[in-house]
């Protein structure tokens, strides 16, 4: 197995790498994690779909730059080892489900619009009663005439006070088994009916919210998929939102954060990195980071042999997950007592936020899917065993 790139593919990585460095906006490139602002992002993802790369895993034919796998895994790394934010849920999850499951009108309707930066999508799956068993929604989508009407609740909806537009799964069928009475919906956010709440979080901040459906009214066009056929295509969503959440390149910056800190930071009068238990465990998440490196290779070479992702994302979504909480937990560790701090104007740079990133870490566990829920997956669907 080879896994250098071709001479082609490194100029690649030096063209793009020079182009991200000249545009990307100084707040992301802050050793901190400090949360960007609407505002922040925006600008971003319109140089981005400016130079035509802001869906960088698209086909040319739908809005995408047209890059090759290997292009596209190289800017992802590029983009992120210089700490450039993720493109978000319209170029990363409902863009491509549109693209292999939506027909033509949404297609024409929806996927310009993201590509060029224009609208900005949240995601409405989770429900008080229904988080690791999602089948069990209970949002209500009646049809009436040209129209569904929407009644019920969402929870966790990221960044809904950004967004644009919603996709989200509710119940047709009442009567069906419960994987068989749900559908696919996309609607805007500015509908009638539609309301949302913040959700105070550990971090201090509100990026969580409730979303409340009453009585709100969404054309049957905005149906993606056949009624009572949305389990499927929420599943299939799943599969690009666990491969993003589960990449290598994603924690490449946080672990150079990890080493530096380690470098800087006094224990028992030398460097952190001098300890040999330190200097054990910082190698041994190097390791494991190389290890996910090397499972997104696989699912690399799947996809140029023409199979599309599938259950193997769990893979990439639980070892990314716990890689990350194992990183921060041992920043906890470096700092020791000062760890309890909370954005203490005494911290040096390097070790601010460590606390804040390491309450965040926390959710990478609990959101899209559970731990549990992906072992359960990877126990059944990758590896065959009885359930």
């Amino acid at each position: 197995m080879d896994l250098n790139f071709t001479k082609e593919e490194e100029d690649f990585r030096g063209t793009t790498r020079e182009w991200i460095d000249q545009n990307l906006p100084d707040v992301f490139r802050q050793a901190d994690d400090t949360r960007s602002t609407k505002e922040d992002r925006q600008v971003w993802y319109e140089k981005l779909a400016e130079k035509g790369w802001l869906c960088a895993s698209w086909p040319e034919e739908h809005g995408g730059p047209g890059w090759s796998l290997a292009q596209q895994y190289i800017f992802s790394h590029e983009a992120s080892r210089q700490g450039a934010p993720g493109a978000g849920f319209g170029v990363t999850m409902i863009g491509p489900l549109l693209i292999e499951c939506g027909n033509e009108a949404q297609r024409k309707r929806y996927l310009p619009k993201i590509a060029n930066a224009e609208e900005i999508w949240c995601q409405g799956y989770s429900e008080p009663n229904a988080g690791s068993d999602l089948a069990g929604l209970g949002l209500r989508a009646v049809r009436d005439g040209d129209e569904y009407v929407l009644n019920g609740q969402k929870i966790w909806t990221s960044y809904a006070d950004e967004a644009d537009m919603i996709f989200l799964l509710g119940r047709t069928d009442p009567e069906a088994k419960k994987q068989e009475g749900i559908s696919f919906f996309v609607a805007a956010m500015n509908t009638p009916g539609i309301e949302i709440r913040p959700i105070k979080q550990i971090t201090d901040e509100s990026h969580f919210f409730e979303t409340f459906f009453t009585d709100a009214r969404i054309p049957a066009e905005n149906l993606v998929g056949p009624e009572n056929g949305g389990w499927t295509l929420g599943k299939r969503l799943l599969t690009y939102e666990r491969v993003s959440t589960g990449s290598a390149a994603a924690y490449q910056q946080v672990l150079d954060r990890l080493t530096n800190l380690a470098h800087e930071v006094q224990m028992n009068g030398g460097s952190a990195v001098k300890n040999p238990m330190i200097r054990q465990r910082l190698a041994q998440l190097h390791i494991e980071l190389d290890s996910l490196r090397a499972l997104q290779f696989r699912g690399l070479t799947n996809l140029l042999h023409g199979k599309m992702p599938g259950p193997e994302s769990s893979l990439n979504k639980l070892f990314g997950s716990e890689l990350f909480q194992k990183i921060t937990d041992l920043a906890q560790e470096i700092q020791g007592p000062l760890a309890q701090l909370w954005n203490d104007e005494n911290f040096a740079s390097l070790e601010q936020n460590w606390p804040r990133t390491t309450t965040w870490s926390r959710a990478y566990t609990i959101f899209s899917g559970t731990s549990e829920v992906q072992r359960n997956i990877i126990s059944e669907r990758v590896l065959g065993l009885p359930r």
